[in-house]
């Protein structure tokens, strides 16, 4: 088991997931017709969310960890701040578009 491959696989998996939830939510906010989809998958739009946000996360994996070879400590650690940085970036743009979205300047 290589674990900085695991590190670096779960970091970019979890960034692409977190970029997935936040363009998703913004999008079925704006977007009636893709919540109603949403709704449809599992009876509420959050947690279909969940659910494809977990079935991207384990397909990113997957991939991330059988394509990359070799990966030292510089790429786990850019890996980790991706990871860091698109959480809190998702959560700084949600906290603007719901702001917004309240008052609405959207």
């Amino acid at each position: 088991m290589d674990k900085p491959k695991l590190i670096y696989a779960s970091a970019l998996s979890a960034t692409l997931t977190a970029v997935f939830v936040t363009v998703l939510t913004i999008v079925a906010e704006l977007n009636p017709a893709v919540k109603d989809w949403l709704k449809s998958l599992s009876g509420h739009h959050w947690t279909s969310k969940s659910i494809l946000s977990i079935v991207l996360y384990i397909v990113a994996f997957g991939l991330c960890y059988a394509l990359k070879h070799h990966i030292d400590a510089r790429k786990v650690g850019i890996s980790i701040k991706l990871a860091i940085w698109s959480a809190v970036l998702g959560i700084i743009v949600l906290l603007f578009f719901f702001t917004a979205h309240n008052f609405g300047w959207l």
